[in-house]
């Protein structure tokens, strides 16, 4: 019976005419999609704060510094009288400084003059001897108008006794360090000395 109904399914499908009975071997047929969904994902990057160490700006205390002071033994002396200071370093009291000016067998009365045109306020610097010199003391003058002129501030050189000294120098234009000793041959140190516009 079964054949036959699938025989008669089959001539009334070839006809035309709907088939009202459903053959034993029909299957239902389950269609898949697949859907593949792409997600965008969109990074927004910040560009780094600059940073001070990379040289492209100075940072603000070396600027100041640099507008500000100026060591002594970068201005070139007008002449020296009666003696050979020299622009080397002094150690002074164990100390090393590096950037000064000595005056090797001191003689008893020597000078530097140097032109300062008004441009600085204070000047300050290390004075001593040095620490193989004979400890004979000397006496450091600095004065305003050259090696006669007005004294500003004095100290006295000692032997591993190196002083800080600071002399207003405002308004002055030439600027004469003097220095004597009554016994010739101590080696006089001036340790960093440095020129300040404020």
């Amino acid at each position: 019976m079964s054949a036959l109904t699938g025989v008669i399914g089959l001539v009334l499908g070839f006809f035309g005419v709907p088939s009202i009975i459903t053959p034993p071997t029909a299957r239902t047929v389950t269609s898949t999609e697949t859907v593949t969904a792409t997600a965008t994902v969109t990074v927004t990057a910040t560009p780094p704060a600059p940073d001070a160490s990379d040289g492209d700006s100075p940072s603000p205390g070396s600027s100041a510094r640099a507008a500000n002071d100026v060591p002594l033994t970068d201005v070139e002396p007008l002449g020296s009288g009666y003696t050979n200071f020299e622009r080397t370093a002094v150690t002074m009291g164990g100390k090393r400084f590096d950037n000064s000016i000595i005056a090797e067998s001191l003689g008893f009365f020597e000078s530097l003059t140097y032109s300062i045109n008004e441009r600085y306020k204070s000047l300050t610097v290390t004075v001593g001897l040095d620490d193989d010199s004979p400890a004979y003391p000397a006496t450091v003058s600095f004065k305003s108008g050259g090696s006669d002129g007005k004294t500003l501030k004095s100290a006295t050189a000692q032997i591993n006794r190196p002083v800080e000294v600071t002399v207003d120098v405002t308004g002055v234009a030439l600027l004469a360090i003097v220095t004597e000793s009554n016994d010739g041959g101590p080696t006089l140190g001036l340790g960093n000395p440095m020129l300040h516009r404020s």
